[in-house]
């Protein structure tokens, strides 16, 4: 009796061993936030002319997120201008960060949408508010491991669109096909200019002439910011020319972002929107 006693005892400690020395999840897919992260207040103010001046008007509190301490969940809740709940996502991650599961819910709880995700089959499963099943995307790679292709089916099976990825040298490129094979669209990310990095993405009409393209550069400004300035020619509906100047924190997360739009009579960028992230931490 008492070896089993203390064999228990000793079963007790390495279990509680093993989970303090079980690290907490700080990187998170499809999350923009790294480190342990306790909670992320977001807030929005729009600039506004005064006196023939713009000036950055009154701030609204739009989100918070909170994550657990082993950050493995996040909880977010957005806030409408009265400060109601809008909408609430909650993501649960694995122990290597991976996203498997993603519920969307309306303000008043209902839930609306829900993304699952299946590592060992390589496939993510989205249900609506009801249960059923809304869209399927299979994941597989190349025998060689190069290529990765991932094809998108609805919710009764009928392929919806085919995408290819693959590296060649520093750049990757990304091709998304219709379920006739005719190529939609496409993207490449590489190098640019000032050891920043470059974004083009093209539309395409079905003879494979190209609709729109859009042109992303990304620039640093030290160790705490960066700039992007994209250019718009009908790729998606929006401004022509537009500029998102980052300011990050001591952890390199967001800390502030202004939005600014290209002014063709001034010749100038004219901001339009600024967001504010107030990060905590738990150490």
């Amino acid at each position: 009796m008492k070896a089993t006693f203390l064999t228990l005892c000793l079963l007790a400690y390495l279990a509680g061993a093993a989970a303090a020395q079980q690290k907490p999840v700080t990187v998170r897919e499809g999350d923009i936030m790294r480190g342990p992260v306790r909670s992320v207040r977001v807030e929005h103010a729009q600039y506004v002319r005064v006196g023939g001046e713009l000036s950055e008007g009154p701030r609204r509190h739009v989100a918070t997120s909170t994550y657990t301490p082993d950050g493995k969940r996040q909880e977010q809740e957005r806030y409408a201008p009265d400060g109601a709940v809008s909408g609430r996502r909650v993501f649960v991650y694995d122990d290597a960060g991976n996203e498997i599961e993603h519920s969307l819910y309306d303000g008043k709880g209902k839930l609306q949408m829900k993304f699952v995700r299946r590592p060992a089959e390589g496939e993510r499963l989205v249900y609506k508010g009801d249960g059923s099943l809304r869209e399927r995307r299979v994941v597989s790679r190349s025998p060689d491991g190069t290529v990765v292709e991932q094809k998108v089916y609805d919710g009764e099976g009928a392929l919806v669109e085919r995408s290819e990825s693959k590296m060649e040298g520093v750049v990757g490129i990304v091709k998304v096909y219709g379920p006739d094979g005719v190529l939609k669209r496409s993207g490449e990310h590489g190098p640019g200019a000032a050891g920043g990095h470059q974004t083009v993405e093209q539309s395409y009409n079905p003879d494979g002439t190209v609709f729109g393209r859009r042109v992303s550069a990304v620039t640093h400004a030290g160790s705490a910011a960066l700039e992007r300035v994209t250019d718009n020619d009908g790729h998606n509906p929006g401004p022509r020319r537009t500029r998102e100047t980052r300011e990050l924190d001591s952890r390199k997360n967001l800390s502030k972002v202004v939005k600014s739009v290209w002014n063709e009579q001034t010749g100038e960028f004219e901001p339009k929107v600024v967001t504010y992230y107030a990060v905590s931490y738990y150490d």
